[in-house]
């Protein structure tokens, strides 16, 4: 047996003498060579002139009676992912920032996922028959909601690859380079992943195009989709999950080099300040022009260091998980689609003896499937492994939700049930009247006094950390004369330290 119109023909050892087809085998040539999929077509050439092909569906014959059944749980899946991705997007929208931890590569990863679910859910309603005729499965031609799942599905799909990829890169940026210009990865981003999806949409649909292969969820199919769009959704998933391995890595580099500095108490491996210079520091309280820091402050700055990696890594453990699960849903459904592209490839050089037996065995027992199902091999597909990618591809945006959850969206909503009036501030940000305010603050003077100069109130003066400020207030605080070079970079490395353990820029915290 094999793929295409024109099939294969015998191999050696089996040969045939019919003059027509055998039940429940269907001539090809009482249907047109147009229309559908005709490559799907799953025919053989038994004699000379004639061609025998398997009626359509071809997953009637190949799996057992319980793969429609257990294949339907995964359109009846994308419902509660659809819902439950529809309530994170809503809770992004109203509950205030604090509280939904929302992000733009958050936002949009849900929106692909909520069109992966849509892809999913299409069939229930439309109920396609797969099929354009006896023999033949239906395309995006012929089929508008083959069309439609197989937009969603290649859109979503390749959506949510793309999204956890930027979420990997910007974890990467975070911890290994301290990355700021946070505005110019946002646009980047924002460009990336909604342009990718869409690029490769446009690029895979007029290529290969989508058909019923699998299920009543059409997919890219043959070797064009191959090249053009599931090579791509494996390198991005792959990319990401090696960036995130390398930055792991990057992590346990620096965690061992603050333990090193933890446990030396010499300074002959972080900075090598000698004696010499170290009695002149202690002695004249100034450091020596051109020593090196001292062994106590570049300890400390190494602490200070692993404890920011620390935290941000702590709140990208969703991300590195995430990346892991989409690596592996996209290795599994890359196995079922390398093996039917390789049945496609092995039917086009003739019928194995495989396929030959199979047929016969259809033949002797007037179209029998459960009989001969022992013979098919599922046309080098694992019927258990192809529920599976149906229900993985299914249950991602569940996945998804249950990481993305916060216990401080359920305070959010418990809030906003009990005032709904703060609803009301988010469609309507306009401040409120004085009139409508129960108290009105009067400010502090300008003037603190009279016999003071108007520009020396204008006079701006430095930001101090709370440190400082408390040491200026102690009457702590000394000249520089009187100070060393090297406490005071201790003395900042210090207050660096506080100010870290207080928490983490803003946009480290929102990203889950």
């Amino acid at each position: 047996m094999g793929y295409g119109s024109g099939g294969g023909g015998p191999p050696v050892g089996l040969q045939f003498n019919v003059t027509s087809c055998p039940a429940p085998f269907i001539d090809a040539s009482l249907f047109p060579p147009t229309g559908g999929d005709i490559s799907a077509r799953f025919c053989a050439a038994p004699a000379p002139g004639l061609i025998c092909c398997l009626p359509c569906p071809i997953s009637d014959w190949v799996f057992s009676d319980k793969f429609a059944h257990q294949a339907s749980s995964a359109n009846y899946v994308g419902i509660l992912t659809l819902i439950l991705n529809s309530i994170l997007l809503l809770t992004y929208v109203v509950l205030p920032e604090e509280k939904s931890h929302r992000h733009y590569l958050s936002i949009g990863l849900t929106l692909s996922l909520i069109l992966l679910s849509i892809a999913f859910i299409i069939p229930l309603g439309t109920k396609p028959d797969e099929c354009f005729n006896e023999i033949t499965p239906d395309n995006m031609h012929t089929d508008m909601s083959c069309a439609w799942t197989g937009a969603l599905f290649s859109l979503g799909f390749m959506g949510a690859v793309v999204w956890i990829l930027l979420r990997s890169i910007w974890t990467a940026l975070r911890i290994v380079f301290d990355f700021k210009r946070t505005e110019l990865f946002k646009w980047v981003s924002i460009s990336l992943g909604v342009g990718l999806p869409i690029l490769f949409l446009v690029i895979v649909m007029p290529v290969a195009g989508v058909s019923y292969r699998l299920y009543n969820v059409c997919i890219p199919n043959g070797q064009a989709a191959f090249n053009s769009w599931f090579i791509w959704l494996l390198l991005f998933s792959a990319l990401s999950t090696v960036i995130l391995i390398l930055t792991i890595l990057y992590c346990l580099w620096k965690f061992a080099l603050s333990a090193l500095a933890k446990g030396r108490g010499g300074g002959a491996g972080f900075g090598h300040v000698s004696s010499t210079s170290q009695d002149t520091t202690s002695s004249t309280g100034m450091a020596a022009p051109g020593s090196k820091p001292t062994v106590r402050a570049v300890r400390r700055k190494k602490r200070v260091e692993w404890a920011r990696i620390k935290r941000v890594l702590y709140l990208q453990w969703r991300t590195i998980l995430l990346a892991f699960v989409v690596l592996n849903e996209t290795i599994f459904f890359g196995l079922v689609f390398v093996q039917q592209t390789a049945a496609i490839e092995q039917s086009s050089r003739g019928i194995t003896a495989s396929d030959a037996e199979w047929g016969l065995c259809l033949i002797e027992t007037g179209g029998d499937m459960n009989a001969c199902l022992p013979l098919s091999g599922g046309l080098g597909l694992s019927e258990p492994r192809v529920v599976a990618t149906l229900l993985l591809a299914a249950t991602l945006g569940i996945i998804v939700f249950l990481l993305m959850l916060r216990s401080s969206m359920f305070t959010g909503w418990y809030e906003l049930m009990r005032n709904p009036r703060q609803l009301l501030k988010l469609f309507n940000p306009r401040r409120p009247s004085v009139g409508s305010q129960d108290f009105i603050m009067q400010g502090s003077p300008k003037h603190i006094s009279l016999n003071i100069p108007l520009g020396s109130e204008e006079i701006e003066r430095p930001l101090q950390s709370p440190n400082t400020q408390t040491r200026h207030a102690l009457g702590l605080d000394q000249s520089v004369s009187g100070r060393g070079e090297h406490d005071l970079e201790e003395a900042k490395l210090h207050d660096e330290e506080s100010l870290d353990e207080k928490g983490l820029r803003h946009e480290d915290k929102v990203l889950v």
